[in-house]
């Protein structure tokens, strides 16, 4: 029970030590943020107040969830397209130019937003990935 308190202790230390290893850095230009709207922060507000009950959670996370797909799914390739509309018209709009999209959740970490990628895309390939743990160093393997 030590030693796991201790690794928990170290892990601790480790996510601060990398979340704050940015600092002073330029952040990767490959890197994008959602924009924080009112809407967004909203959620989070929602989201992070103790008094939220368990359903609400649930449902705005979710909601959340499908905010970050859908702007992380406006970085795909997309080719432009013609359509013919039902009023027997010409729409010009845009396409996926790769085949199908295939989801990867990390076992145990991502699978959380498995349900909101599958309501966001339409007959997507899920796959999983698994990273363990080495409990005597703390590392991924």
């Amino acid at each position: 029970m030590k030693t796991c308190l201790v690794l928990q202790r170290k892990l601790r230390w480790d996510i601060s030590a990398l979340a704050s290893a940015h600092q002073g850095q330029p952040l990767p230009t490959t890197l994008s943020v959602m924009e924080s709207t009112p809407q967004v922060r909203g959620m989070h507000t929602i989201i992070r107040n103790k008094e939220t009950n368990r359903d609400e959670f649930i449902f705005y996370s979710k909601r959340l969830m499908r905010l970050l797909i859908e702007h992380a799914l406006s970085f795909l390739p997309l080719k432009p397209v013609s359509v013919e509309t039902p009023q027997g018209g010409t729409y010009e709009g845009k396409r996926l130019s790769g085949k199908r999209i295939t989801g990867v959740s990390i076992l145990r970490a991502g699978e959380t937003m498995e349900q909101a990628l599958m309501a966001v895309c339409k007959d997507i390939r899920l796959g999983k990935i698994l990273i363990q743990t080495n409990h005597d160093t703390g590392e991924p393997e």
